[in-house]
């Protein structure tokens, strides 16, 4: 009989899980096994199967033979998590003509034509149990059919815990790779200032050690006097709430110094410090072609307010791009015809609040 603790294992541990088909098998003395699970019976997520029919015709199965499944279909029409032999819901006559005997089961010289199997259900996630004997082998019998009926909620609840996980680790992507978005270095330290996840750009800011740099785990300014007010920054993120943030600058060996922002989180019961380094430096070459498809500037329009968020004036705009200061001003005009703006201040104040990207290479 087939172990408890290794269906549960099998909901963290992947390869343990394509073993498991394998395991359950032999535990009724089954010449092939299948498990799946996904949002619905007919929309698999994952699959563990015996290794008596190989990937390639497991794969053809999924493309071509899924929909021409007799015993599947039988199952879905059936009370869940519950054990069936399908024999007794398609006759051997209706099963020797189908399709999926036929034109997938004989061609590959096999004879499955026996199963005992389910539809296991638990909360949203569902998905099929199968164990299949050869034609001349011998129908599964009450006592095979009780053993699998004992570890079906089992194996469901293996099936929920799967998709959780699964769907933790899919969320958790996902926000990696919006933070990676930001062109900021973003940090989220413990209370006492131990490093617990950093994007991207925070990575790349440890690595080069030339401002901000690990510590037994903990993130510490480089420059003394610098480690001493960022110290002192994230005690008192530990004593505000979370309406309240502090800064401090950290300075480099080359560059203007970074602008570190702090302030504390709660998520769920637990208090976390989110640190934000920003480096007034850092340039975003997707900020042009943004500016262009929000109002229709032109490259060098587009350009020009670039530059005036970035706290150039006109006569930098000018000598950088090697044209007259009236030049500038006519297209200024332009500019802000087309945003429907009227002052220069004004026009920065908008387009300055886009964010900045870090768009991957």
């Amino acid at each position: 009989m087939i172990r408890t603790e290794d269906i549960y294992d099998a909901a963290m541990d992947d390869a343990l899980f394509d073993q498991l088909a394998g395991m359950l098998a032999e535990s009724v003395g089954a010449r092939s096994a299948v498990l799946h699970w996904g949002q619905g019976p007919a929309q698999v997520a994952e699959i563990s199967y015996s290794g008596y029919f190989s990937g390639d015709q497991m794969a053809l199965y999924s493309e071509e033979f899924v929909d021409d499944d007799l015993w599947s279909a039988a199952l879905n029409g059936r009370a869940e998590n519950q054990v069936w032999d399908c024999e007794a819901f398609v006759p051997d006559k209706t099963y020797a003509h189908s399709r999926i005997y036929n034109e997938w089961i004989r061609p590959m010289g096999d004879d499955t034509f026996r199963c005992l199997g389910g539809v296991v259900r638990r909360g949203d996630t569902a998905g099929h149990v199968g164990l299949h004997r050869g034609r001349t082998q011998k129908p599964f019998d009450r006592e095979e059919r009780r053993q699998i009926q004992h570890i079906v909620d089992h194996i469901g609840r293996m099936f929920e815990l799967r998709h959780r996980l699964n769907r933790a680790a899919h969320h958790g992507r996902s926000l990696q790779a919006t933070l990676d978005l930001s062109d900021h270095a973003i940090f989220t330290l413990s209370t006492r200032g131990r490093l617990l996840h950093g994007n991207r750009r925070a990575d790349a800011m440890l690595r080069r050690q030339d401002a901000l740099m690990l510590r037994q785990q903990h993130v510490v300014a480089r420059d003394p006097a610098d480690d001493a007010a960022l110290q002192l920054a994230l005690r008192a993120a530990r004593a505000r709430d979370a309406s309240q943030a502090g800064a401090v600058q950290v300075r480099r060996e080359q560059g203007l110094p970074y602008m570190l922002s702090i302030a504390a989180v709660w998520t769920g019961q637990e208090r976390q410090i989110v640190l934000i380094a920003t480096d007034p430096g850092q340039g975003d070459a997707s900020f042009t072609s943004r500016l262009r498809a929000l109002c229709g500037l032109t490259r060098a329009e587009a350009e020009i307010v670039v530059a005036l968020c970035d706290g150039k004036g006109l006569e930098d705009v000018s000598q950088e791009r090697g044209v007259a200061l009236s030049t500038v001003r006519t297209q200024m005009k332009a500019i802000f015809s087309k945003t429907d703006c009227s002052r220069q201040s004004e026009l920065v104040a908008r387009f300055g609040r886009l964010p900045r990207l870090s768009l991957p290479d």
